[in-house]
């Protein structure tokens, strides 16, 4: 296992922790952007399709960040600078090496936001 292939498994680690928790509050879009910002990581342990940690990296986990830091969420956004953000620390530098031999062409702008394909077709 890499190492991204570890921090991906500690983010599910802990994505169910922070799962459970919002499952606890009851707040619907907490559980739904838990849900939303998880689904992808197991396929992308062992994923040799770069296009898809990229778009996991600068899309996914982007759009949760935005979530979270939206007035009146403080509750997920303390849960996720508490479990997910020492994570990602972490993988920041180890990304941003794994996706430096990326050609610029394939990396998605945010004019192009379509999603690669999935490695197992399974949505």
């Amino acid at each position: 296992m890499t190492p991204i292939d570890s921090l991906y498994a500690q983010t599910l680690h802990v994505g169910f922790l922070v799962l459970r928790q919002a499952f606890e509050s009851g707040i619907r879009d907490w559980i739904n952007a838990e849900l939303e910002f998880l689904h992808n990581v197991p396929t992308l342990i062992g994923e040799t399709n770069k296009e898809r940690h990229h778009y996991f990296w600068h899309k996914e986990r982007r759009r949760y960040m935005d979530w979270v830091s939206a007035p009146g969420r403080d509750q997920a956004k303390s849960r996720m600078m508490t479990y997910y953000q020492p994570i990602w620390d972490e993988m920041e530098p180890l990304m941003t090496q794994f996706l430096d031999s990326l050609p610029e062409s394939a990396c998605m702008t945010d004019d192009a936001p379509t999603k690669p394909a999935h490695r197992s077709g399974v949505r």
